[in-house]
């Protein structure tokens, strides 16, 4: 088993452990202690402080078939929202005959806000992120323009299939479903919406694209019997021509990036699929799957070992295998090695699957998508996403009679919301205007022929490393994003655990707040570069509340005569053999969704345990003897002659 493997299946077994024990009804603090305790800074006052770059070592890489985020959702929405007082009753209500449990999906709309901050906060480096790559694959190394390369031709023609990877300009933009995939129609933006103007000009007439320093790149103009577009002015009617550097960044600068709305539309639509055109354009389908594929893929990888000791070098964006076979490997569309076909089969047949809702199967229903697009317009995006998810699980409880929950069905929807967000905000950069700029360059530079057709896979595959670059950054971005806003609620998972030991173990109070102190500040400047790194940030937290030493001189009040070893801990054996447990096959966590009372029963016999103990139980001792000082030299204490009993602790 791999060491990410081993990591992940530790972590999940020391989490369960301790949701266990934070249930516990909590106990009394000794007056004893109180005292000492005044000062001591909670986990508030580390929040806000400059964060580091993570220093562990990496883990060797593994051929990981799952989506890393989903791997990492999978962990922490163990112990997202575990408070009792702030989760709410898990008690089910009637509602139009189903049942209805509003605080069921808490965990999983906070997952969701999480996910949309964390999207929202990468798109503000998407800009940056696209004109950096694409400069490195035109003018460094062996880049097709060279930093010289200028544009002396000054006509050129391009069809669709050149440069539109989604197939988006087959869809109308008036559609609900072109209401979703192409940029919206409000001039607030002021930037040049390059597909909604490229496919007006299907209907006559032409689009010039005006930078924000006014010069006019191109024009473009719909040749209906070549079905192609014939792109005019790229000279800017300079005659020596046009500085390539200049034009790509005068373009990228000046198109219309994706925003947060566009990005939660896109994966409304990965989610619940349906609207007039979508399921009328089998190319989009199409189109749709082969992206997924490729994204499915890219955003598998962990990580390379090729670098795996020189993390301290490394920032999260250049810590993958940059060997160009291996990189050109995941862009071949037609490779289903990890692909689930049935995912793309029920794209094909607008059905939506709840998987885990025994795989209940709906018809994608037209009117949801619609009544999204329409509440995104006059609502905020957040309540038109709930509104829709709601609507979506409830005509679905319908269609089962009953039988199955909205809330069940609408935390399946929200998970498939929250895994869709990183691929729709990839798949909302990808689009058709993205590419326009590099079939126009390539087309100049490197074919000889400037009427043959390139397609866009080729295209791709050209620029696979550009393009691998580009989803790696804002992909890693987007985990960095929201590991900053998860490791918060495991700061306070951690410290609720702390501090339920330190109440019954009083003695031990002042020894491990200051090793907790440390402990957050660790956690809070933590970083992460890989999804190893994720993982073992998590479980080292744990495992350090658990487990750590301190160097602090214990008050003799406290410990008196006692040895500076940490003691016996009822919550510390509990997680061990919860520990064994997992690691010899038993199932510590959910089964199906429900509770698993196993650990119920292992926790109340540890707990028994030690009530006996701390009840009954006494230690008897005996002095080896020696000599004891004073002012006349002392006195020889035979051994056995003094004793002593205390308590076990």
């Amino acid at each position: 088993m791999s060491k990410l493997k081993n990591t992940k299946k530790k972590l999940q077994s020391n989490i369960e452990a301790i949701k266990k024990i934070n249930d516990d009804p909590k106990k009394a603090v000794d007056n004893v202690a109180d005292k000492y305790l005044k000062n001591i800074p909670s986990s508030n006052d580390f929040v806000g402080k400059k964060l580091d770059a993570l220093k562990e070592k990496r883990a060797q890489k593994k051929e990981n078939k799952k989506d890393i985020f989903g791997e990492i959702i999978e962990v922490v929405e163990q112990f997202l929202g575990t408070d009792k007082k702030s989760s709410g009753s898990e008690t089910d209500t009637v509602q139009s005959g189903t049942t209805v449990n509003p605080q069921k999906n808490k965990t999983k709309k906070r997952l969701k806000q999480h996910s949309l901050t964390a999207a929202e906060k990468t798109l503000d480096s998407a800009k940056e992120i696209v004109i950096k790559r694409l400069s490195e694959a035109l003018f460094m190394g062996d880049g097709i323009c060279g930093t010289n390369g200028t544009i002396t031709g000054d006509t050129i023609n391009l069809k669709p299939e050149e440069f539109d990877l989604l197939d988006i300009l087959t869809i109308d933009p008036e559609s609900s479903c072109g209401q979703i995939i192409y940029e919206p129609k409000s001039p607030d933006r002021n930037k040049e919406k390059v597909n909604r103007e490229l496919y007006t000009a299907f209907s006559g007439g032409s689009y010039s694209f005006v930078s924000n320093n006014n010069k006019t790149l191109f024009n473009a103009k719909w040749d209906t019997s070549n079905q192609h577009f014939i792109l005019t002015g790229l000279t800017q009617g300079n005659p020596v021509g046009i500085n390539v550097q200049d034009f790509i960044s005068d373009y990228y600068s000046s198109m219309e990036f994706p925003e947060i709305t566009d990005i939660a539309k896109t994966a409304m639509l990965l989610t619940i699929q349906g609207g007039s055109n979508c399921g009328k354009s089998r190319k989009f389908d199409l189109a749709l799957n082969n992206v997924d594929r490729l994204l499915k893929k890219l955003l598998a990888v962990c990580g390379s070992d090729n670098k795996k000791d020189e993390l301290k070098n490394q920032n999260a964006v250049n810590m993958f295998d940059q060997n160009e076979e291996d990189i050109e490997f995941y862009f071949d569309f037609d490779d289903v090695e990890g692909i689930d076909l049935d995912d793309e089969d029920l794209r094909y047949r607008r059905v939506l699957r709840f998987k885990d809702c025994y795989n209940f199967e709906i018809e994608a229903d037209d009117n949801h998508i619609e009544d999204f697009v329409y509440l995104i317009k006059n609502k905020d995006p957040k309540k038109a996403i709930d509104e829709t998810l709601n609507k979506v699980a409830t005509d679905a409880s319908e269609q089962s009679d009953g039988s199955l929950s909205i809330s069940d069905l609408l935390n399946n929807l929200l998970n498939n919301f929250i895994l869709s967000l990183p691929k729709a905000l990839i798949m909302t950069v990808l689009s058709a205007k993205l590419f326009l700029p590099l079939i126009i360059l390539y087309k100049y530079f490197k074919t000889l022929i400037l009427s043959s057709v390139i397609n866009i896979k080729e295209l791709v595959r050209k620029f696979n490393k550009a393009i691998f670059n580009i989803v790696k950054d804002l992909f890693w971005l987007f985990i960095q994003e929201f590991w900053k806003l998860v490791k918060i609620d495991l700061i306070a998972f951690v410290t609720k655990l702390v501090s339920k030991i330190l109440k019954e173990k009083y003695k031990r109070y002042l020894l491990i707040v200051t090793s907790l102190i440390a402990l957050l500040k660790k956690i809070q400047e933590t970083e992460v570069g890989s999804c190893f790194e994720i993982f073992q940030a998590i479980l080292s937290t744990i495992e350090a509340a658990i487990n750590m030493k301190g160097p602090i001189t214990i008050p003799s009040i406290l410990l008196f005569t006692a040895d500076l070893s940490s003691g016996y801990s009822k919550e510390r054996a509990f997680l061990n053999i919860s520990e064994r447990m997992s690691n010899a096959g038993i199932p510590t966590g959910p089964i199906f969704g429900e509770d698993n009372d196993l650990l119920s029963a292992v926790k109340s016999i540890i707990d028994g345990h030690t009530e006996e103990e701390d009840t009954n139980s006494f230690v008897q001792i005996v002095l080896k003897g020696g000599a004891l000082p004073g002012p006349t030299g002392g006195a020889v204490i035979p051994p056995g002659i003094i004793s002593g009993v205390g308590k076990k602790i």
